[in-house]
Order: structure tokens, then sequence, then C-alpha cells
């Protein structure tokens, strides 16, 4: 099986899997307080600098992540998501030699 075969069917059944399976980002993150949501996409925004460029550094030591437990629960949970979408999205990417 060719290697871009391969890409594009792991693609096609990751987009099913989103789709069916798991709310939207926005349903999600209704549920939850205001400080998590800010939270979470601080934590999301640090994720995707990091996958974007390995010289980004986690960045969860400020005060409010020290002293305020749904932020903390919120970036944590935010940058576990981002980072794993944007690693993957990162992979699903068809290198060059391959095109």
């Amino acid at each position: 099986m060719k290697m871009d075969t391969i890409l594009k069917a792991s693609a096609l059944l990751f987009g099913v899997i989103l789709f069916t399976g798991c709310p939207s980002e926005q349903s999600y993150l209704s549920k939850h307080s205001k400080a998590f949501v800010e939270g979470y996409r601080a934590g999301c925004e640090n994720a995707e600098e990091m996958v974007a460029n390995s010289f980004v550094e986690k960045a969860n030591d400020t005060p409010r992540y020290k002293e305020d437990s749904e932020y903390a629960r919120g970036w944590d949970d935010g940058y576990s998501r981002c980072y794993a979408n944007a690693q993957m999205e990162q992979d699903l990417e068809i290198p060059e030699i391959f095109k």
C-alpha cells in the first residue's frame, strides 16, 4: 500500500471519529467555568506554539496557574488536547519526498 494512501485513510478515519464521537470544543467549553476556559485557551495556545517551534517552552508557571486551580485544570486540559491534535496534524502532513 502506498504511503499517501495510508495517510489519506488515516486522515479520513480521524475525521470520522472527530465528527461523530466527540463534542465540539465550543460545546465542551460551555460546560466549564470562565477560569477553566481561559486556562484551556492559554494551554492550547502554548501547545500549538510548542509543536510549531521546538524552541518554545511549556509556560504554565504563571502566578494564575499556581493560584487558581480551575485555571490550572483548564490549562492542563487545553495543553494536552491541543498538543495531541497539533502533533497529529503535523505527523499527517505528507513529506515532500512522497509527493
